[in-house]
């Protein structure tokens, strides 16, 4: 199954400044996006993947850019399509950037989400869901505390 793993805000802003708008102050959702791609192939734009800034353990990593990438534990793809067919017989997320979602929006079956309760000035922002193409099949609201800064739900979303 291939899937979209995302956080956004309010806005549907995910980035700046090649970094995630709440920086480390969520770390249930990095927990979350551990929990479901660990084992799994991910799939990410190269901007995205600098700035992770490493290899995620226990993962197929395959960064798509244009330029190979000379790192240990990464694969390169020129497209989209080509990093798909890389993992044909496997369950695929893709995690980002902006660029990247845009493509496979159409692409994927399913999409995570995080929805953050709170508005950055946001550079990125993810594409809005084609209207009917999309139902909502599962919402988990988290109410912020002492380890998360903002209240978020996780949502999922599975194609019509």
């Amino acid at each position: 199954m291939k899937s979209i793993i995302v956080a956004y805000d309010k806005n549907r802003g995910i980035g700046a400044a090649n970094d995630l708008l709440w920086q480390r102050d969520l770390p249930a959702d990095l927990a979350r996006f551990k929990e479901l791609t660990t084992g799994h192939s991910i799939i990410m734009g190269r901007k995205t993947f600098e700035s992770i800034g490493r290899v995620l353990p226990n993962r197929r990593n395959i960064v798509v850019s244009h330029h190979d990438i000379d790192v240990e534990g990464i694969e390169t793809a020129t497209s989209l399509e080509d990093a798909y067919n890389l993992v044909v017989d496997e369950d695929v997320f893709v995690i980002g950037g902006g660029q990247i979602y845009a493509q496979a929006l159409p692409t994927v079956d399913c999409i995570y989400v995080t929805e953050v309760d709170a508005s950055f000035a946001a550079e990125i922002f993810f594409p809005l869901l084609p209207e009917g193409d999309w139902l909502e099949t599962a919402r988990e609201h988290h109410h912020r505390d002492e380890r998360n800064k903002y209240d978020n739900d996780f949502v999922t979303y599975m194609r019509t």
